[in-house]
């Protein structure tokens, strides 16, 4: 059964990407999210436990986008483009970034 989200809740999400400078490593994370695919009988609980697990152990980043992108059990092109953009060399600073850039939001 597809998840329900409320208008506020979409307004909410949508002022929070406005507000998130284009260059910095938390675009490109949510940019590779973008290119991703889970497969149609993955329920979304399973996608927030693999992604909140990331939360919990940053330093996994490169396993998790493995496992991200092989979720629907197909590599695209998109996803090995927005992988590239991300520009990974030592996922603690990559994440560090992004928790930093979260910290400086104001929306």
């Amino acid at each position: 059964m597809p998840m329900k989200l409320d208008k506020f809740l979409l307004a909410q999400n949508m002022a929070f990407l406005i507000s998130i400078p284009p260059e910095g490593n938390l675009a490109k994370l949510l940019s590779f999210c973008l290119a991703t695919k889970a497969r149609e009988n993955t329920p979304g609980t399973e996608i927030l436990k693999i992604t909140y697990q990331l939360m919990e152990n940053p330093s996994n980043l490169s396993y998790w986008t493995q496992d991200v992108m092989g979720h629907d059990l197909d590599y695209s092109s998109e996803e090995w483009k927005a992988l590239g953009e991300m520009g990974i060399k030592d996922a603690k600073e990559f994440m560090t970034a992004v928790w930093q850039e979260l910290e400086n939001l104001s929306f």
